[in-house]
């Protein structure tokens, strides 16, 4: 009695993309990739259920069936087919990480990065970096726009850090009347600021400021809609790293267009004022060029935001972040075109209300709020 055909799938985690002129098939969870006809995609498809060699060339009369079973044992070989045994088959990621495919394809080809230690090396790399391109600007301005000075910050904080660490919470109501122009300045230099110089050797000088950065490239900007900052006119503003200032973009009162920016989160629009921070891509992919380095972005937004945070409750502000924002309505008002500068996170601040502090069990517009 002959044994029984074996039934064979397709890998479940498998992306097929042209590259150049090459059409490209790849299981992104082992990180191996092929160079196959278009055709091959028809083949896989045949498999999306478990069945035996024969009965697949049955679908493709055009071509001579021994062509078909061969190019079958080919892919099965590479493990983009395999058994049709559900204990034998890999995880398919996809499903794991609930259908979030950017995602989990993002994770599983940027895992386990080559870095170089060898100090030979990397000189050897910045200066083939060098002779390709200087590097980017490590500050952005707005020339010629009304520039604000921030008051200097000459009180000492009255909490320690352990303190300060304990009172930290996240705030979604907030007291009517404005937040203090000293305040505000102090948190936002405390965040954003530029606390001296680094030698970065054939680099050059590097920004260095309160929260730690990749590279000390500092990719992140800092733009400003208030209108709750005693003796601040409210408006659009842009804080200026190099020269300690607010360069104002747009007057006016932007708190319908945070909310908006905000995924509609209502309660935004009794706070004080929210901080759009942007990344500015070049500073990063300048000296890091793999698809890791995109992580860095989310990184260095999130030191600023813990440091953002502190700060405010120093101050006795309720600060507050989210992610759910609307990235192509902030871009539109702020002018940029989301590739070379992209919005990244949502920071904001105010008085909070008769000194209660309420939080969100997650960070979602829909959530309901708790007490603390």
């Amino acid at each position: 009695m002959s044994a029984r055909a074996p039934r064979l799938v397709r890998n479940p985690n498998l992306v097929a993309y042209w590259k150049g002129g090459a059409f490209v098939v790849e299981d992104f969870r082992r990180q191996r990739e092929i160079t196959a006809a278009p055709q091959v995609v028809l083949l896989l498809n045949a498999f999306g259920r478990p069945r035996t060699i024969r009965d697949v060339a049955c679908d493709f009369p055009q071509y001579d069936a021994g062509s078909v079973a061969r190019e079958t044992r080919r892919l099965a070989r590479l493990g983009f087919l395999v058994t049709g045994s559900t204990k034998s088959r890999p995880p398919d990621l996809f499903a794991v990480w609930r259908e979030s495919f950017p995602a989990i394809y993002f994770q599983s080809v940027t895992r386990d990065g080559r870095f170089s230690t060898s100090p030979r090396e990397k000189q050897k790399f910045f200066r083939e970096v060098l002779s390709e391109s200087a590097p980017p600007p490590v500050h952005k301005d707005y020339p010629g726009r009304t520039e604000i000075p921030l008051p200097e910050n000459r009180s000492d904080p009255e909490l320690s850090l352990g303190e300060v660490l304990r009172e930290r919470r996240t705030v979604r109501e907030f007291a009517k009347g404005p937040v203090r122009f000293a305040d505000f300045g102090a948190v936002i230099r405390g965040t954003f600021g530029q606390t001296g110089w680094v030698d970065g050797g054939l680099l050059g000088r590097l920004v260095a400021k309160t929260t730690p950065s990749a590279g000390a490239r500092h990719p992140i900007e800092c733009y400003v809609i208030a209108w709750g900052v005693e003796g601040l006119p409210a408006g659009a503003y842009h804080y200026s790293v190099r020269k300690d200032r607010l360069e104002s973009l747009r007057v006016g009162d932007f708190r319908s267009e945070a909310v908006r920016f905000a995924s509609g989160q209502a309660w935004i629009r009794r706070a004080a004022f929210v901080c759009l921070l942007t990344a500015v891509a070049d500073r990063v992919f300048w000296k890091y060029r793999l698809a890791d380095a995109y992580r860095l972005f989310f990184l260095d937004a999130g030191h600023l935001a813990q440091t953002f945070t502190l700060l405010a409750v120093e101050r006795e502000m309720g600060p507050f972040m989210t992610a759910a924002i609307q990235e192509r309505k902030i871009e539109k008002f702020l002018g940029l075109d989301g590739i070379e500068e992209f919005p990244i996170y949502l920071l904001g601040a105010g008085v909070p209300a008769d000194g209660e502090i309420t939080r969100l069990s997650v960070d979602d517009p829909t959530a309901s709020s708790r007490p603390r």
